[in-house]
């Protein structure tokens, strides 16, 4: 049995060694998940065309075992002009019908771009039989994104809905939010692609030591790329400012994340916040943890979201959370911490009058940590590979 597995989102890194590395989205036990579905494993990703030194990868991104095998495609949204280049489009085409024709299954991550989207086509010209694993919703994402997505927005909305209508296998990271906007006609699960170890209540009593203890800076952190422009961290800047001029100084904010971020570096210069922003870089997964149990507070600013794996593994760390009322947010956190995408003015009210007070940072500490625990990896591991296997045979 041959598995194509196809994700356009991610890019992969290649040092000069020929080595392989993956943001903090894919870790090597994401990879190994689908590699023992199958005799053999296709994994059809983009490569990034960016060069980085070998010690930038190996501190920042996650090295991928030699074992996989990486068919990459090169990168058509790196600017306008590879996006317009017709002979290699057409070539990567040619390429992908090949794969696709040679493998028994397909798994397709996230429909939406140049990659999936023509695998999603040979599955259904040569009758393959594919699951789609939905992880975001398609309009929000790209209206949010700039004006060249707004301009392709409505259509790839259009575009998924009528895919996952007819689709024979679905997997959505939601319970209810993605399926709602998304329904499929045939076999599906609503199961998350977190990964969680059973949660430690160590974590939690170390939480509460942090809260009770606080006196001098209060750290404030999001995880997400730096130069997507619906992730919002521009609005935490904004709040931050805000809340300084009304005299709250204790605010530190740090963004980890890979990108240059030069967009939210330049607002901080303007908005004179060098003392109270920090650009942490990308981390590899486990380091994310480790950052995570030393910020007071975890906002996820973002103007769409599938289920957002950080919420869930910030809740893991017992951080109190905000974030906005998008996507399958409200089915992690309490409505009491959600607030509308942009809104500077309840953000920093949430941030002043929530999370400044230190009963209402443990409460939020221990309902977060408590949820975190349905989505252990183990709990969902045997709901999930019953799913593929299924699909599989």
């Amino acid at each position: 049995m041959k598995l194509l597995f196809v994700q356009g989102g991610s890019r992969v890194k290649v040092s000069s060694k020929g080595e392989h590395y993956v943001d903090g989205n894919f870790t090597n036990s994401v990879f190994e998940d689908y590699f023992k579905l199958a005799d053999e494993v296709t994994f059809l990703l983009r490569k990034d065309s960016k060069r980085y030194s070998d010690e930038e990868l190996d501190d920042r991104f996650n090295k991928l075992d030699a074992k996989y095998n990486l068919y990459l495609l090169p990168d058509f949204y790196k600017n306008i002009k590879s996006r317009f280049n017709i002979k290699a489009l057409q070539a990567s085409k040619n390429e992908v019908e090949e794969l696709v024709k040679s493998h028994d299954r397909i798994i397709i991550r996230s429909i939406g771009n140049f990659y999936t989207n023509t695998v999603y086509k040979f599955c259904k010209k040569y009758n393959k039989k594919f699951l789609v694993e939905v992880t975001g919703f398609a309009f929000d994402g790209l209206w949010y994104h700039s004006w060249k997505g707004k301009m392709v927005a409505f259509q790839r909305e259009y575009y998924l809905k009528k895919a996952l209508k007819n689709t024979p296998y679905a997997v959505y990271v939601t319970q209810e939010a993605l399926q709602k906007r998304y329904p499929c006609n045939g076999t599906t699960i609503g199961c998350s692609d977190v990964r969680l170890t059973q949660g430690d209540e160590r974590v939690l009593n170390k939480r509460a030591t942090r809260i009770l203890n606080n006196k001098d800076k209060f750290i404030i952190g999001t995880a997400a790329f730096l130069d997507v422009k619906w992730k919002g961290q521009e609005y935490v800047i904004k709040a931050i400012a805000k809340l300084k001029k009304l005299g709250f100084n204790k605010f530190e904010y740090q963004l980890v994340g890979a990108g240059d971020g030069q967009r939210l570096k330049k607002l901080v210069k303007q908005l004179n916040l060098d003392d109270c922003v920090r650009f942490m870089g990308a981390l590899p997964h486990d380091k994310v943890f480790e950052w995570m149990d030393n910020i007071d507070l975890y906002i996820q600013p973002s103007f769409q979201e599938g289920l957002c794996r950080v919420i869930v593994e910030a809740m893991s760390r017992a951080c109190p959370i905000i974030c906005t009322d998008v996507g399958g947010n409200f089915e992690l956190i309490q409505n009491d911490y959600l607030y509308k995408p942009k809104d500077i003015r309840a953000l920093s009210a949430l941030i002043k009058e929530k999370c400044t007070n230190a009963e209402e940072l443990l409460l939020m500490a221990e309902t977060n940590f408590c949820k975190s625990k349905k989505y252990n990896e183990n709990l969902l591991r045997l709901k999930r590979d019953s799913f593929y296997t299924n699909f599989m045979n």
